[in-house]
């Protein structure tokens, strides 16, 4: 808690010093991690400059912002969350009060929540065509009512994005029409939305955000094996010993995925050649 008073007392006299700074010469919108930036940016052109708070390859479940980016934030005009993944609802109450003008988009909003296990809804919703459609739409929205008087170029590149996302999708269901493998096992599971849409089977280590116990991981590997999975999916965040215990155990190939990489389109592409 201490802790906690002391960073908190931090940011405000960041944000005391930079009052008197110059505005950004654009307007800015923060992000929670780089998939949101991508279809931030898409969507926004030359009109916004857009910043994320979690980088490439943290854990978007632990991850503590920085003093500056903390600043960035207070700058925004808008924030963009994905929804309930670990980092935003840690951090979600403490942002709002150190920025208490800070208006907040939830790009879940309109999305079906999936569990990925009994009463555990998965909070990536953006690893997923389908769902990449309707987060696009929530942060037009947003961008739209922000700055209505380039409604038409927003609303020209919004078509563009949503037309690449329509080819992303078509593309995977036609890699994955002759796969013959439905299941693939992954240690964090953030790709049930994925699984969902093609109808695939995710086999996921970890059990509700803990480690596994050495009778869960039987579980796994029973199912993995009768199952034939032949693929699995490590974040390099959170390979562990139960990692190698389990790919060894299945005998499958360990693939290394980026869920949180601005290369959206080609991320899921990749995830679905590997499953081919």
């Amino acid at each position: 808690m201490n802790k906690f008073i002391f960073t908190l007392l931090g940011f405000v006299c960041l944000f005391s010093a930079c009052k008197n700074t110059e505005k950004p010469s654009k307007p800015i919108i923060c992000v929670s991690i780089e998939p949101l930036r991508y279809f931030t940016e898409q969507i926004a052109g030359n009109r916004f400059k857009v910043v994320t708070l979690v980088p490439n390859n943290a854990n978007a479940e632990t991850y503590e912002p920085t003093a500056k980016q903390m600043v960035d934030l207070s700058h925004s005009v808008f924030f963009v969350k994905v929804g309930k993944i670990g980092f935003e609802r840690t951090w979600m109450e403490r942002l709002q009060e150190s920025s208490p003008h800070l208006k907040v988009v939830d790009t879940s909003v309109g999305i079906k929540p999936i569990e990925y296990s009994k009463g555990i809804e998965d909070p990536h919703t953006w690893m997923s065509a389908v769902n990449a459609t309707i987060i696009s739409q929530n942060i037009y929205k947003a961008i739209v009512k922000e700055k209505p008087q380039d409604s038409v170029y927003f609303k020209k590149n919004l078509k563009v994005l949503l037309q690449g996302i329509a080819n992303t999708h078509r593309t995977i269901q036609q890699v994955l029409a002759k796969n013959k493998t439905k299941t693939f096992l992954i240690f964090h599971p953030t790709l049930t939305y994925f699984a969902h849409d093609y109808g695939l089977h995710q086999l996921s280590v970890e059990e509700e955000e803990r480690e596994p116990s050495a009778a869960q991981l039987k579980e796994v590997i029973v199912k993995a094996t009768q199952q034939k999975a032949q693929i699995m999916f490590i974040q390099k965040e959170y390979i562990s010993r139960n990692t190698e215990i389990v790919t060894k155990a299945c005998k499958v190939k360990q693939v290394s995925i980026n869920p949180q990489s601005y290369q959206w389109s080609k991320e899921l592409l990749q995830i679905a050649n590997s499953l081919k």
